[in-house]
């Protein structure tokens, strides 16, 4: 977050009217999909929980479990990146014909992540200067300044950088970048939105068979053992394209009909399905290899393709009336959602900061009491900053996003209960 999203769009522009394909462009106000935005906070409520709740360990069952699931939390990078495929293919194919579209894509993408990583790369270069460190040392974090820091034999010299704040957590963003570049180009060469569809299950096959040669064949023996493509772009864009897919798939709201497509029935009857086989896979290939994580080349060529399928097929489970949407839609993942790439970003920058706090408070630099109570300080403060970032710093720069617009439709998310979507909004007018 990985996850993006990961980054992930805080807001999705939609068009109330027909499907724009002229020249011109009009500016519609913003509406949001509560239950979209519940995912992407559960998603990064899930890897905080893998960061911070990793080392809990008991022999009493109950306890076991919450280590067993703050293990397999990293799952919600896999997430992140499919929302951010559903969402950004949304944005750019819903808008073909739309005067300026790579070039108001391209800015707002900018403006979304640029400011607040430039952010964090600044305090990490300061905070390394004052630890002592030579301007040549800061090299390092210029692989962060071209989001390279997900290549083989680069993210380990990115990570040297001298500085006690951590930015391991930045792959994410690298692969994240690297596709939002890649993917607009490709959909240039589609002529229809089902050609579109099949570029995107050619980019999940591209990735798929990247893992098989890497994770099967002898001759990368030595490259699996020292974990060079695991945080690759071909190995973690399995998920980014299948969440393209299913953006296409579904199609959208402004057609002049209103009629949905056929293959957004087919994608309603079989997501459940998917999403169990999916789940089921990744947790067969888990007991094989006796760990949640990705430790095992079946893992990798399995289990996480698996994964990424189920995750793809969450988001029209989401989309689609009953309990899913109506948990998905509970007010603090939404807002949760809605800071989730300043928290996404602080909750490991700040890691040392809550290192030492958990020791002083739980007396311990080990064990569940010091697990918990660093969990529960990092967990306020890093909700306090990044709301405070995203309403101070972040949605200042993103009001410019109004000089480059984009207005695609709203995606098939069906309606929610009236008296849901009043508490919802007051929650939100309230935060």
């Amino acid at each position: 977050m990985a996850p993006d999203a990961t980054s992930i769009e805080p807001s999705v522009d939609h068009s109330p009217g027909d499907r724009v394909r002229t020249a011109t462009t009009t500016t519609t106000k913003t509406r949001r999909d509560t239950a979209l935005d519940g995912l992407r906070g559960l998603a990064v409520l899930m890897v905080f929980l893998y960061h911070y709740g990793g080392g809990i360990q008991s022999s009493k069952p109950a306890i076991r479990l919450i280590g067993y699931i703050t293990q397999a939390s990293w799952l919600g990078i896999v997430v992140f990146f499919a929302l951010s495929g559903f969402l950004i293919t949304g944005s750019l194919w819903d808008t073909v014909g739309q005067r300026h579209r790579l070039r108001n894509f391209y800015v707002r993408r900018a403006l979304r992540i640029l400011p607040l990583y430039a952010l964090a790369l600044t305090a990490v270069a300061v905070t390394a200067r004052l630890a002592g460190a030579t301007l040549a040392q800061l090299k390092p974090l210029t692989i962060f300044v071209f989001f390279l820091q997900d290549f083989p034999h680069l993210s380990t010299l990115a990570l040297n950088n001298h500085s006690p704040l951590p930015l391991y957590h930045f792959w994410t963003l690298a692969v994240e970048e690297q596709f939002y570049f890649i993917w607009p180009l490709i959909l240039l060469i589609a002529h229809s939105r089902r050609h579109a569809l099949r570029l995107s299950l050619w980019c999940f096959g591209v990735s798929e068979c990247f893992i098989l040669a890497i994770y099967t064949l002898p001759a990368f023996q030595g490259a699996r053992t020292h974990h060079l493509y695991d945080y690759f772009l071909l190995t973690q864009s399995g998920a980014l394209a299948l969440g393209c897919a299913v953006s296409l798939a579904m199609g959208n709201r402004a057609s002049l009909t209103g009629r949905r497509p056929g293959s957004h029935r087919i994608v309603r009857k079989y997501a459940r399905p998917a999403f169990f086989t999916g789940l089921g896979l990744y947790l067969y290939t888990c007991y094989v290899a006796g760990s949640l994580l990705l430790t095992d080349p079946l893992q990798f060529w399995l289990g996480l393709p698996a994964i990424s399928v189920a995750a793809a097929a969450a988001i029209p489970l989401v989309l689609r009336s009953g309990l899913p949407r109506t948990l998905f839609s509970f007010s603090p993942l939404g807002w949760l959602g809605r800071i989730s790439y300043g928290f996404y970003v602080f909750h490991i920058l700040l890691q040392p900061l809550y290192d030492h706090l958990g020791a002083r408070l739980s007396h311990a630099t080990t064990g569940n009491d010091y697990h918990i109570v660093r969990l529960i300080i990092a967990f306020v403060i890093t909700s306090f900053v990044s709301w405070l970032s995203f309403h101070l710093y972040e949605m200042p720069i993103l009001s410019l996003k109004r000089f480059f617009p984009l207005n695609p439709s709203l995606p098939w998310g069906e309606p929610i209960s009236s008296a849901h979507q009043a508490k919802h909004r007051r929650f939100q007018t309230s935060s």
